[in-house]
């Protein structure tokens, strides 16, 4: 199934421990066919970009940057599958590592929100 991730907005669900997303950070998609951007920012992120391919079974094979509040440049890569929630949301299942720092590796969700 293809979705359509151009001008949603997302929050995060979860994140493990070794993460820097959380409730406080906003995410905003954009699509253009098979490629898709985000801004985001928000909690311990001052501000932060990613890009991403769709693959041909949904999936977004995705690369991020962040500043964080301790002003350290971070990089990850990501692994990204969207589902359709029981109230017609989109959700973002993640396996992320990072690229930097102690390049340990974690899972989150994002959530679309409604508005």
């Amino acid at each position: 199934m293809q979705f359509n991730l151009d001008g949603k907005i997302f929050t995060t669900l979860s994140n493990t421990s070794n993460g820097e997303v959380g409730q406080d950070t906003l995410f905003y998609y954009h699509q253009e066919g098979d490629m898709v951007w985000a801004e985001y920012s928000g909690g311990e992120v001052r501000k932060g970009h990613l890009i991403a391919n769709v693959l041909e079974n949904g999936q977004l094979d995705m690369r991020y940057h962040h500043i964080n509040r301790a002003g350290e440049i971070m990089l990850g890569e990501c692994i990204s599958t969207p589902s359709i929630t029981k109230d017609g949301r989109i959700k973002l299942s993640e396996e992320w590592q990072w690229l930097s720092g102690d390049k340990s590796s974690g899972t989150s969700q994002i959530i679309e929100i409604q508005g």
